[in-house]
């Protein structure tokens, strides 16, 4: 929990730093197979990657950032499914796709990661508050199977340093697909993090740091 506020703290300030570099994804791919490997053999679940054959191997962004993201949405498709699969797909957006930020309507070409599984999924009315601090789909996803409620949050944060977006389509008792829209080149998305929500993420950190409190004490 205390790396999460951390990166709460860093991103709330303006101090998370972006490195870019050529990115290979299937080098990326293999770390994250590698990653989760043990866990899906673990769980009996099958684990698949996803990727054209045509599809340009190199994109440039901030490889440490991503593969956060990455991790992210992976370990929650894990942590929710019992059995099926989870399957990472990486692809170019369709180019029609409409996106919230400029950064990606701009983009010359977006990469859609998609983390899908066969899951416990998300009520429709419970979708958007996922991605705030501290929130699950209800009470009792955090007593069954733990977790901070921040990675989400978190996720979203610095998809839109990088300059794109998270999305989730996901039924109760099927599963869900979270997506991340990445330009494929880098693009400044400016400010992440409006005044208001500012605020709420000072809130936030507050509130985790005395959760801490009481639990040393």
């Amino acid at each position: 929990m205390i790396n999460d506020i951390l990166d709460l703290s860093k991103i709330e300030s303006g101090m998370m730093g972006i490195e870019v570099s050529d990115v290979s994804v299937s080098e990326m791919a293999e770390q994250l197979e590698r990653s989760f490997h043990q866990l899906a053999k673990d769980k009996n679940l099958q684990f698949e990657f996803e990727k054209p054959e045509e599809m340009d191997p190199i994109i440039r962004t901030d490889d440490k950032r991503l593969q956060q993201i990455l991790m992210n949405l992976l370990s929650n498709a894990f942590k929710f499914t019992e059995e099926g699969k989870v399957v990472l797909s990486i692809a170019p957006a369709p180019e029609d796709e409409v996106y919230h930020l400029e950064s990606l309507n701009k983009a010359g070409e977006v990469i859609a990661f998609s983390v899908r599984d066969t899951g416990i999924g998300i009520p429709t009315e419970k979708q958007r508050i996922i991605f705030e601090a501290f929130q699950q789909a209800d009470g009792t996803t955090s007593r069954k199977y733990g977790g901070t409620g921040l990675g989400l949050s978190i996720s979203r944060e610095i998809a839109r340093l990088l300059g794109g977006e998270i999305r989730v389509i996901s039924t109760p008792g099927e599963g869900s697909t979270f997506t991340f829209y990445l330009p494929r080149n880098y693009v400044p998305a400016g400010a992440t993090t409006a005044p208001s929500n500012q605020a709420k993420m000072r809130r936030n950190i507050k509130a985790a740091l005395e959760r801490i409190g009481r639990h040393r004490g």
